[in-house]
């Protein structure tokens, strides 16, 4: 193992310093946001720019620079755990790539940091359905705004609100705990 990292340090100042905007996001947008956009992986890590990508999972360091070993984004792909089984592999050069790019110091080097923005509204399917105790619900704000997210019965009475105020632009995630606005439990059912 010593000897392959070897190499690929070797083979990476041979080939010079890896981009993090330009080789290593477009790897995350192409492979891995549809899960890791808002956090609700598994894991809790977020793809979608450098700074989420650095920030620690619920598992501990995402990523140790010049340790791409002992970095659990590595490990993760390397190992075929992520992305899930739904969704194609990473390549091997992907791979090896994101690997370099944590040997070489995971900079985000040659230019600056571009976040992604969502293009529309959008409020996505909760997570998990049927839900026990909790589900998530993503919602997306291509600008600032208003927002009322409000979960009725099936007789149309308001159960709860959960956002009714304004929000600034992006990717956004709320929790509904299965309570109604006066903190009771709710019946299983349809919302």
């Amino acid at each position: 193992m010593k000897k392959i990292a070897l190499l690929l340090l070797i083979l990476s100042s041979l080939i010079g310093q890896v981009d993090y905007n330009s080789q290593i996001q477009p790897i995350f947008n192409n492979n891995c946001t549809s899960c890791h956009m808002y956090g609700n992986a598994s894991g809790g890590s977020t793809l979608t720019s450098y700074s989420e990508v650095m920030t620690n999972s619920n598992s501990g360091a995402s990523v140790v620079p010049g340790d791409h070993a002992n970095s659990l984004l590595w490990q993760r792909v390397n190992n075929g755990s992520m992305p899930p089984q739904n969704n194609p592999d990473l390549s091997a050069d992907q791979i090896n790539l994101i690997a370099q790019w944590i040997d070489q110091g995971a900079s985000l080097q040659l230019s600056e940091e571009i976040n992604i923005s969502p293009q529309e509204y959008t409020l996505h399917q909760n997570y998990p359905n049927p839900f026990n105790p909790n589900t998530s619900m993503n919602f997306d704000l291509p600008k600032d705004g208003l927002v009322n997210i409000t979960i009725y019965d099936m007789m149309g009475r308001v159960v709860k609100t959960l956002v009714n105020g304004s929000q600034t632009a992006g990717f956004k995630s709320i929790r509904w705990n299965a309570t109604n606005d006066r903190n009771e439990p709710v019946s299983a059912g349809l919302y």
